[in-house]
């Protein structure tokens, strides 16, 4: 990403108004650290510096690419530099920031310690709300022994309204953020390190405005203390024009079929222009979090403890043969080099799904634009399988659908056998991934780590399945579905707790309860 630096102030200056605000009588001298283009401070604080909020919260703040060593700090607003606190007190340091695109600011703090809380500040504001954790060094669990991750799917409706401007989701991504926080809550509040973003998280077009609404202005403080990491979905693209069986051509937002992320336009503002979801977030192109490189913020990986994520682009990159190629290749030389416990892949388009949208080719080529549904499934899922990645997570069908342990299976829903291409227990059905039936990374079966399990969890800001069914038969029924369908009409978000033996992911609803879980040993 290119950069400018903000014009730095004179650094004596710039103590001297820091001191000030956090009331201290002495500082000390200029650190060397931080980038040779912005001005970095060090200087000793109390520890309660911290203990009440103050000052002018940014319009939007949120945490990029922790790692175990570096942090970025990003926000809009006019706050020309932030500061790093201990978590104790002790030593700070301050830093100017950069300006990135869509007047963004960021600063990217260096050299900290490995699994270790710190506090910041953004211009004249702070308290305790801004903290975050770092990673534990690669390979490694926090002190806690476990990790924690959040992932949303769909959950970008705050931001739309009906014909009458009224909020057409009234408190519905809303209510699964608090289900998740009654959870957390009942489970000692254990730490969140990270959320994953699954795609269509700023509906309907992923203007910036709508990622406002529908992202920075509901989940606030979370984002200020978990880094953020997401993938792109339709409806970050802006509208497309399409023939629509039953409706011909029209013109809709989250139907463009474009290939290039400089191609995304509304009906107010036609002439295209780059997405703003590049511009909005910074993320690891070149490998700054751990994986291979990918050259591109469209799609990248990044290390955290002892879990690997991969996080793909099926709505752009996946709609062009050579770049569809380029990204198969790629993701194949990341997964090669990856030595981690644990492997986990996002991207938007399910490759088995009965819910609002449909999997199957028929359907799929019908509508249009689910094109990538069929070559994510087609071309993606056996180097998945070749290379040992654990789960897979999608959104884009607004219900929730968990898989069972699955090989080989490429084709439609009608060509799923059980016998060939799950998992089985010792009655031979599909194994559950539940309780005792539990899933090995070495398959039994197989002796090698070859399956996959697949969820689809798009219901984190609305719930629809349109003419879908949940009877997706690669899908693992759902006991708790009234119908016992494969799937669940419920709002709600995922959990993955991570540790060094078990690895369990739970789908969590929007009053706070568990209705499926997944396990799987080493």
């Amino acid at each position: 990403m290119i950069v400018r630096s903000i014009r730095a102030r004179a650094s004596r200056a710039a103590i001297a108004l820091l001191c000030g605000l956090l009331g201290l009588s002495a500082c000390s001298e200029l650190s060397a650290t931080g980038s040779p283009t912005s001005t970095s401070t060090s200087l000793s604080v109390p520890a309660s510096v911290l203990a009440e909020t103050s000052g002018t919260p940014p319009a939007r703040l949120f945490l990029q690419q922790v790692t175990s060593s570096s942090a970025i700090i990003k926000w809009r607003g006019p706050a020309a530099e932030a500061c790093l606190y201990a978590a104790a007190g002790g030593k700070i340091r301050c830093q100017a920031a950069l300006e990135t695109a869509s007047e963004h600011r960021e600063v990217r703090f260096v050299g900290l310690s490995a699994d270790r809380q710190y506090g910041y500040s953004v211009g004249t504001y702070r308290g305790p709300e801004l903290r975050f954790r770092t990673a534990p060094r690669s390979g490694q669990l926090p002190a806690d022994g476990t990790l924690r991750l959040w992932l949303l799917g769909d959950s970008g409706t705050a931001s739309v309204r009906n014909g009458a401007g009224l909020p057409k989701y009234p408190g519905k991504a809303q209510a699964v953020m608090e289900g998740f926080l009654a959870y957390n809550r009942d489970r000692s509040d254990d730490p969140l390190d990270m959320i994953l973003l699954l795609g269509d998280n700023a509906y309907p077009a992923g203007t910036d405005r709508e990622w406002q609404l529908a992202l920075f202005d509901l989940y606030g403080p979370l984002l200020y203390q978990s880094s953020l990491w997401p993938t792109i979905g339709n409806h970050e693209m802006g509208y497309g024009e399409i023939d629509y069986p039953g409706y011909g051509r029209v013109t809709w937002s989250g139907v463009s079929t474009s290939a290039s992320a400089d191609s995304f336009w509304t009906p107010q503002q036609r002439a295209p222009q780059r997405m703003p979801y590049l511009d909005i977030f910074t993320l690891p192109a070149a490998a700054e979090a751990g994986g291979v490189a990918s050259g591109t913020e469209q799609y990248y990986a990044f290390d955290y403890g002892n879990v690997h994520v991969v996080s793909l682009d099926s709505q752009l990159s996946a709609r062009d043969a050579s770049q569809r190629e380029a990204m198969r290749q790629w993701l194949v030389a990341d997964l090669a080099a990856n030595e981690l416990d644990w492997t986990i892949v996002i991207f938007h388009h399910p490759p088995y799904t009965k819910g609002s949208h449909d999997s199957d080719t028929e359907a799929t080529r019908r509508v249009g634009y689910d094109q990538p549904i069929l070559d994510m499934r087609r071309e993606f899922t056996p180097v998945f399988e070749d290379y040992g990645v654990d789960l897979v997570y999608s959104g884009h069908s607004h219900s929730y659908e968990r898989s069972w342990y699955l090989h080989g299976h490429r084709g439609d829903a009608d060509s799923f056998r059980p016998e060939l291409h799950a998992e089985l227990n010792a009655d031979g059905e599909p194994a559950t991934g539940r309780g005792e039936q539990f899933y090995s990374q070495v398959s039994p079966a197989s002796q090698a780590d070859d399956k996959v399990v697949y969820t689809v969890a798009g219901s984190s800001g609305k719930l629809s399945l349109g003419k879908g069914k949940l009877d997706h038969p690669a899908h693992a029924m759902q006991p708790r579905d009234p119908q016992l369908r494969h799937g669940l009409a419920q709002l709600g978000s995922v959990v993955i707790d991570v540790g060094r033996s078990v690895l369990t992911a739970r789908f969590i609803n929007d009053q706070g309860e568990v209705l499926d879980s997944v396990s799987i040993r080493r």
